[in-house]
């Protein structure tokens, strides 16, 4: 069916003091964003494109290549040959982790205190070059969660995900989030409403509402409301192994870091640091990818448009730039070529509904460039319209209406979600085990 403009943007009411108080929590976590993280982030990025790229590049290709390295994971790690791409990625991101990670902890034992300049390098290591450390954590723990037959049977037996539940500590992340709420809340309602990174309630090109957003996503990230969700729907098998997650990043890590290095500070930096900085970044990679929404006549989303994939992204990591692909075809496979073949499988489709399909952009610029409302650069540089049909004027125009349209206001959101919690409450769903 072709998109129709069954949904305009919803005019909200003023905010009551809640959501005053909830946009204030927005600002600081976007304020320690620029503060801490925005500077090692923009900076490692830069140094990579506009010349390491150059020297380190080659050197990783040789690492990438290399039939030693790709035969002993293939045999003795990943389940399946084809997971081997990620060996030598994920090789490096371990050793950076734990060589930063163990750098600083000796300095703190040793010295009893954490300079500056070594917190500054340390949240540069954090990053990566090229964003490549972040950004290879997440993408880990994610594939980690989607797939519990990844590893071979020993690894799975002894070791278990090791980004999701043992790197991921030191990246914000609370053990098996992603196999439990990433799985069973976002994919299985694919965004829609009751999600936990639920944000069509919201202007998806306004900066207030991107505040308010945020807390939505720290809540998340913290376990809360998934935790909630599970519990008031009787799903009571991811509860408990998301409730274990809780436990581990809340009390098993910090408090014996806390004892050995008896540092706050040391905490805060290689703990709770890392926590705020991921859930700022995760708001805003969520926000970018479900940016844009269209509702058939029937008030049902056009699934390729609130999904977007980006082509030629410099910054993909193992096809996570498909998200369409990776919400609607399959949420496993990582193979460019596979999610190549599926586009074109469905390219009327694409053609009629107008796809949020674009080029050459990474989805950090694309959330900046929809925050700030700049749909005409976007429109001009980096969307791709498979029908051939329209202007550079009514791309853009099509994408700003996408970007404001809401299912609702935000004040009946909430009240959904009130009601929803309500009626669970009151006839609870039969237990799952």
């Amino acid at each position: 069916a072709a998109p129709s403009a069954a949904a305009a943007p919803s005019a909200a009411a003023p905010p009551p003091r809640r959501h005053s108080l909830e946009r204030a929590f927005g600002v600081l976590l976007s304020v320690n964003f620029l503060v801490f993280w925005a500077v090692p982030i923009f900076g490692m990025g830069q140094a990579y494109h506009l010349g390491l790229k150059h020297v380190l590049r080659p050197l990783y290709d040789r690492l990438d290549r290399s039939a030693a390295l790709r035969r002993f994971a293939a045999a003795y790690v990943y389940n399946k040959p084809a997971h081997a791409d990620f060996a030598a990625t994920a090789v490096l991101t371990f050793l950076s982790t734990a060589v930063a990670f163990g750098v600083a902890l000796r300095y703190q034992l040793v010295h009893g205190h954490l300079p500056w300049a070594l917190h500054a390098a340390y949240n540069c290591a954090w990053v990566g070059i090229g964003g490549r450390m972040m950004g290879s954590a997440y993408t880990f723990a994610h594939k980690e969660g989607h797939n519990g037959v990844l590893y071979q049977r020993w690894v799975r037996r002894t070791v278990g995900n090791l980004f999701e539940n043992w790197v991921g500590l030191l990246y914000g992340n609370v053990p098996y989030n992603f196999t439990t709420s990433h799985n069973h809340i976002h994919h299985a309602l694919d965004g829609g409403k009751g999600d936990t990174f639920y944000c069509y309630d919201l202007d998806r090109s306004s900066l207030s509402d991107f505040m308010l957003y945020q807390r939505r996503i720290f809540l998340h990230m913290v376990g809360v409301s998934s935790l909630r969700y599970f519990r008031l729907r009787g799903m009571h098998k991811q509860e408990r192994l998301l409730a274990r997650g809780c436990a581990i990043f809340w009390l098993a890590f910090p408090l014996p870091l806390l004892l050995l290095t008896r540092s706050p500070w040391f905490l805060c930096v290689v703990w709770l640091q890392p926590l705020c900085a991921m859930s700022f970044f995760l708001a805003l990679v969520n926000w970018a990818f479900h940016a844009f929404i269209e509702l058939d006549a029937s008030g049902r989303h056009l699934p390729h448009v609130n999904a977007l994939t980006i082509l030629d992204g410099q910054d993909d990591n193992f096809g996570e730039d498909d998200h369409m692909a990776h919400h609607y075809e399959n949420p496993i496979a990582h193979a460019r070529s596979r999610h190549d073949a599926w586009r074109a499988r469905i390219m009327p489709e694409l053609k009629a509904n107008r796809a949020s399909i674009f080029k050459e952009i990474s989805i950090v610029e694309l959330g900046i460039l929809t925050l700030l409302g700049q749909f005409e650069r976007i429109a001009e540089r980096h969307y791709v319209d498979y029908s051939g049909e329209l202007s550079t004027a009514q791309v853009a125009e099509m994408l700003r209406r996408r970007a404001r349209t809401k299912e609702s206001t935000h004040e009946e959101y909430l009240a959904w979600e009130a009601e929803t919690e309500a009626a669970l409450l009151a006839s609870p769903p039969p237990k799952d085990d």
